[in-house]
């Protein structure tokens, strides 16, 4: 039975009791003397009025108790908690075991205490990640400025005497610019996803078409390195939409990091697979893969796995997440599947046109 209704139902009856209580004691007294023969009946009006009066006293205290225990001892928790959370604890829980109106009031608070102390927790880490960030980016435009100084103070004061040495010199410093300018691009991008301001140029394509022109590239780069590209063809023919500019900086982040953690001998190996709605990409390499604590964060902005080997290969933890947004935009998904010591594969997929 709902508090409302056991409530009304003891109102009622306490009005029962005590309106003919109130009307026997404003009758007034008699004007004549009790006759003997009405002293039986008048005994028995005391014990009826001393019996509602005791009636009255139990329904009170039942009422009292059910208000106390309903409605008071709840607003009392309800109160210890908000002055718990105005002081900063969002861990005090509020149980209520009742199904009535304040139950459900209690739930409500509660279920908004949960979330405001999850809101917390989530602006709370993406803080922490964001003066993380801001260490890793000070440390990573430092360590390159560092050596482009040093290398150029080495040809200015004639260190570097012989045309090789000169040549190597000017190798590394070009090396450190072109990290120096994959950082700021990173930056410019992510501030760009932050706004809102990742703008896409779809065009509808022949997806053997836009593949051969995505992987063309990195066949003759790898031809004469010390890496194998393996690439699996034919390639599907499909419609589909896409940016080629913004794929093919997916392409190049994926194969890239593929490139760094890959074995010795370095393999990777590209596929693909018509799955009738979409085309999926796979891009595998050979090296001792990804760890399971970070295989679910890869794709997150500022996450850096391996910290020491991120920071071996620069960068600020923010080319997958640029990745995974440029394949979302895309109507794609992308992920990772890897086994520490069986190396890493990535996938992507687009979606096929649907033609009427």
């Amino acid at each position: 039975m709902k508090f409302g209704i056991r409530f009304k139902l003891i109102a009622t009856l306490t009005g029962i009791i005590i309106i003919p209580v109130i009307l026997m004691s404003v009758s007034g007294v008699r004007e004549k003397p009790i006759d003997p023969i009405e002293e039986a009946p008048g005994l028995n009006l005391l014990f009826l009025i001393g019996f509602l009066a005791v009636a009255f006293v139990i329904c009170a205290y039942l009422l009292a108790r059910i208000i106390t225990k309903r409605i008071l001892l709840p607003l009392k928790e309800l109160n210890a908690a908000a002055e718990q959370i105005m002081n900063g604890n969002l861990d005090v829980e509020i149980r209520n075991r009742y199904h009535d109106e304040m139950g459900r009031f209690s739930s409500a608070f509660d279920i908004m205490r949960a979330r405001l102390k999850e809101s917390l927790d989530q602006q709370a880490a993406y803080e922490r990640a964001r003066n993380e960030l801001i260490a890793n980016i000070s440390h990573d435009l430092r360590t390159p400025i560092t050596s482009i100084r040093g290398y150029v103070e080495g040809l200015q004061d004639g260190i570097a005497r012989d045309e090789q040495k000169v040549t190597r010199y000017l190798a590394v410093i070009k090396n450190k610019t072109d990290l120096l300018d994959r950082l700021i691009e990173d930056l410019f991008q992510f501030s760009q996803l932050e706004s809102g301001q990742l703008m896409m140029d779809f065009r509808e394509l022949d997806s053997q078409e836009f593949l051969e022109a995505m992987i063309a590239p990195f066949e003759m780069e790898f031809h004469d390195a010390a890496i194998v590209l393996n690439v699996e063809r034919p390639f599907p023919s499909r419609p589909i939409q896409a940016d080629s500019d913004r794929m093919a900086q997916v392409f190049e982040n994926i194969i890239e990091n593929a490139k760094k953690y890959a074995g010795k001998p370095a393999e990777i190996t590209i596929s693909t697979r018509d799955e009738s709605d979409k085309i999926r990409i796979v891009i595998r390499d050979n090296g001792n893969g990804i760890s399971e604590e970070d295989t679910p964060y890869l794709f997150e902005r500022f996450y850096r796995g391996e910290k020491s080997r991120s920071r071996a290969f620069g960068g600020a933890g923010l080319g997958l997440a640029i990745c995974k947004r440029i394949v979302e935009e895309h109507g794609g998904q992308i992920g990772v599947q890897s086994k520490p010591g069986a190396g890493a594969e990535f996938f992507l997929t687009l979606p096929v046109v649907k033609k009427d």
